[in-house]
């Protein structure tokens, strides 16, 4: 097959599961083209940075209100992103399988893929938009399977030696300029009650669950409906949601790559809830925070990423997503997360922020501060902490490492989280 004809064939898979949506009542107008006001009103509070790989090189066209600017991207070919993809999704897919023999060749991987996202790609855009402080970015095609702020160069003064897209930004990703638009319509009003579902019986355990969800607990104070194992089937967490502002899932998800609208997060028993049933539910959440492996990778076989899990949420009604592009370790998906809520919830960051700030904090600080910031909130009985024995196995977890060591400064650690909407 040329690439002509698998441009159209991947053309023809979009169109079907776009009709496939707009069958659902509600959806009838499901993905309509933007106009060039859609973009320009989307683009008005900040840069909105189209990004696209063709077979002689990409480019990335930055809108802010409007003013439109290009940035050529030469070395930027659909076959080297073809390629950088193809690997990630290998090395990861090994890992998952075996996460002990295989976790070198995965950071090998993080390391190798965003390094070359910087000097192809995120490097040039982050240079044009240096009197910016944040951007939208919309990645076409398989550039939306890629950790984008992830993307880094050397620099020796930084804690780390790195500088990484998110130090120059926060990043957020959309499916287009329409979706950004409507999430940032739907993000105003209080956000007072949550919806938890924890680790649903017979699938393997994931370790960090229950810390996380007690960490989202503690920002919604006397407002959390919490569904563990057994009790975390569909038809809960549809009556859950539907009397919910915000959700975490801390469970298991699955990307359906040739029919991304099975697409979803696997709950108690034999029930999933797939993007299709997501899309029929009208969720009214500001955020959904999706802890859970392959929650944010879209389809591959299709030209554009709208039909991702995250994506879909935008269109079902969801303003903002935090969502996992890979299964961070225990103990700093734990943090990770524990410092997101508090930033979120307790500083009243925007979530894109709250993330971004969380990211650095795990990554820069070293283990001593950490803990010992930690332990003084622990003895302030400060509200945003989780309860005491999940903050203790957190500040046990880091007794046993170097006070000087940035443990946790590996991207396999810190970077698996993207936010998408508003």
């Amino acid at each position: 097959m040329d690439s002509f004809e698998e441009i159209r064939a991947a053309r023809r898979e979009l169109d079907a599961v776009v009709d496939e949506i707009r069958q659902l009542d509600g959806f009838e107008d499901f993905l309509p083209e933007p106009t060039e006001e859609d973009v320009h009103r989307a683009a008005e509070e900040q840069p909105l940075v189209y990004l696209s790989a063709a077979e002689r090189g990409g480019v990335a066209l930055i809108v802010h209100d409007h003013d439109v600017r290009q940035v050529d991207l030469p070395d930027l070919t659909a076959e080297a992103v073809r390629t950088r993809a193809r690997a990630h999704d290998n090395a990861h897919k090994a890992y998952a399988a075996d996460r002990a023999g295989r976790l070198t060749q995965w950071e090998k991987s993080l390391d190798t893929t965003t390094k070359w996202l910087w000097d192809d790609l995120m490097g040039p855009v982050c240079d044009t938009l240096r009197a910016s402080d944040r951007a939208v970015l919309v990645a076409g095609g398989l550039l939306g399977l890629l950790p984008l702020h992830a993307a880094w160069t050397e620099a020796p003064a930084a804690p780390t030696g790195r500088r990484y897209a998110l130090d120059d930004l926060v990043i957020s990703y959309v499916p287009n300029a329409r979706s950004l638009t409507s999430a940032r319509a739907r993000a105003g009003g209080s956000v007072e009650r949550l919806a938890v579902i924890v680790d649903p019986a017979g699938r393997p355990p994931l370790g960090s669950a229950e810390q996380e969800a007690r960490a989202a607990a503690a920002g919604f104070p006397g407002r959390t409906t919490v569904l563990r194992g057994p009790a975390a089937h569909a038809a809960a967490a549809r009556n859950a949601l539907a009397d919910a502002d915000a959700a975490h899932f801390a469970c298991h998800g699955q990307a359906d790559l040739l029919t991304p609208l099975e697409s979803g997060l696997l709950l108690a028993g034999t029930d999933e809830l797939r993007l299709r049933d997501l899309l029929a539910l009208r969720l009214t959440l500001r955020l959904a925070v999706l802890s859970a492996c392959e929650s944010y990778l879209p389809g591959t076989v299709l030209p554009d990423e709208v039909v991702s899990l995250p994506g879909g949420l935008l269109q079902a009604g969801v303003a903002g997503v935090v969502a996992a592009m890979w299964s961070l370790p225990d103990v700093p998906a734990a943090l990770l997360m524990t410092d997101f809520y508090r930033r979120w919830r307790t500083e009243d960051l925007h979530p894109a922020t709250a993330l971004r700030d969380a990211q650095v904090w795990l990554r820069d600080v070293p283990n001593g501060e950490r803990f010992a910031f930690l332990q003084q909130a622990l003895t302030a009985g400060e509200s945003w902490l989780p309860d005491d024995e999940t903050t203790e196995g957190l500040l046990l977890a880091l007794e046993f490492q170097e006070d000087d060591e940035r443990s946790f400064a590996d991207l396999h650690s810190w970077a698996g989280f993207g936010h998408f909407g508003a």
